[in-house]
């Protein structure tokens, strides 16, 4: 099971746009604990440019490896903290070619299992889900193939599935049973994110 991050109060705040990618903020009451801005797979103007985020993680990597690499980007597998945050990067075998490194995140923040799949197309198998253990947080991008998304939510059972992309929404609403609205933002600490079955949210496009 991974570590778990000390809760400080954070109150998470994720929210999803074509420019930025998923942008998970924790916010914190305490003076010392500061305010922590996780980006996933924003377009490569907002990763170069924007120093408002704290770390920047990229599910797929055009290779070769460009020569300019930010301090605060992680773009493949290994083992990462970064402010007390961890970060789990599992290589996409599968996914990947000469021409593309695809890589999944799993986070820990604030006690939250964060995970990050990226735009999986292929059955990942069942070594690959041992490695992945608790998701609190599972998060479906636009380019994601969603029938290999719902078949990833159904074996490894997240609280909730936050989804950033209106066509996606719209069939896994159908397919998980549930009527949801898009919101521009989510918010929410860890006790609310306790209970039975997966919720579905739906982050609008921007």
């Amino acid at each position: 099971s991974l570590w778990k991050a000390p809760t400080l109060n954070f109150k998470m705040v994720i929210k999803a746009s074509k420019s930025l990618g998923f942008i998970c903020e924790a916010r914190s009451s305490a003076l010392e604990a500061g305010e922590f801005k996780l980006a996933v797979d924003p377009d490569e103007n907002n990763e170069k440019n924007n120093d408002k985020i704290s770390l920047t993680l990229k599910t797929a990597t055009k290779l070769p490896f460009s020569s300019y690499t930010p301090l605060n980007l992680i773009q493949g597998a290994g083992d990462y903290e970064v402010s007390d945050v961890k970060i789990l990067g599992i290589p996409l075998n599968k996914e990947s070619d000469e021409k593309c490194l695809r890589t999944a995140y799993l986070v820990t923040m604030d006690g939250m299992n964060l995970f990050f799949p990226g735009d999986v197309k292929t059955d990942l198998g069942e070594d690959f889900l041992e490695d992945i253990g608790e998701v609190d947080l599972f998060f479906v991008s636009g380019e994601a193939d969603t029938k290999e998304a719902l078949t990833l939510i159904k074996n490894i059972e997240p609280k909730i599935v936050i989804c950033g992309s209106d066509k996606n929404a719209k069939v896994l609403s159908g397919e998980l049973g549930q009527s949801v609205e898009p919101v521009d933002k989510v918010s929410f600490k860890r006790k609310d994110i306790e209970g039975e079955g997966t919720k579905l949210i739906w982050l609008k496009e921007k």
